[in-house]
């Protein structure tokens, strides 16, 4: 499934996208700021970028500075969104030479869209990186970014300890005893107490339903995805 990020701070335009994607294959996420948009980018990897130029924060030029200049997402196709009028034959020059793929004028057709950004993946694939997730259901783990997902949407971003655990809980089939998360974490069966603070917070990162997600068992714990 294509993964597509959308930074536009118009909430409207942003819900229009989102849905159109949606519908087409697309695994959608968003941002509302430039700062937003390349935290996000560095996070998600994503297979294309959507980028507004006129963003809070930082604007789209500068996000395609940081953007290019970075060797982990610099390959990643950019198509510039922007309502700009004014000479902007000579911005569209001006952005290409930061090596954004595309440039489209607002108002645009949704279906031509979605036509070109299934063109640049075809035309610039991703080359995949070291697996680097581990998941079980609707929950999913950048372990090096220690980034939580669940149903798509980015949840929190864990301390180490607190990845560590969830990695071990993503990774097991069923329940995981306490001997043993305490043993590969701490490398000591005397912190239970740390153990069980850290699966109260790890909890907390998950929100209100999916830390329901991490159950007690009988001498351990389990993730139901």
């Amino acid at each position: 499934m294509p993964r597509i990020l959308i930074v536009e701070d118009d909430g409207d335009l942003q819900q229009i996208l989102s849905l159109a994607f949606n519908r087409e294959g697309f695994e959608t996420h968003y941002a509302f700021n430039g700062k937003e948009g390349y935290e996000k980018i560095l996070a998600l990897q994503p297979d294309i970028i959507l980028l507004d130029l006129m963003l809070p924060i930082l604007n789209g030029v500068e996000v395609i500075k940081l953007v290019t200049s970075n060797i982990s997402v610099r390959e990643i196709p950019i198509i510039v969104m922007t309502a700009h009028g004014d000479k902007a034959d000579m911005l569209e020059q001006s952005i290409r030479a930061h090596g954004v793929r595309e440039y489209v004028r607002k108002p645009f057709e949704i279906k031509a869209l979605v036509g070109l950004v299934r063109r640049l993946i075809a035309q610039y694939p991703r080359v995949a990186a070291p697996q680097s997730e581990v998941a079980k259901g609707e929950v999913r783990l950048d372990t090096r970014f220690r980034t939580v997902w669940i149903s798509g949407q980015a949840v929190a971003t864990l301390a180490p300890t607190r990845a560590s655990v969830l990695k071990m809980l993503l990774e097991a089939k069923g329940p995981v005893k306490r001997e043993k998360l305490l043993q590969a974490v701490w490398g000591s069966n005397e912190h239970v107490s740390a153990l069980e603070k850290t699966i109260q917070r790890l909890r907390e990162d998950l929100g209100p339903e999916g830390g329901k997600r991490i159950q007690t068992t009988e001498d351990g714990y389990e993730l139901v995805g």
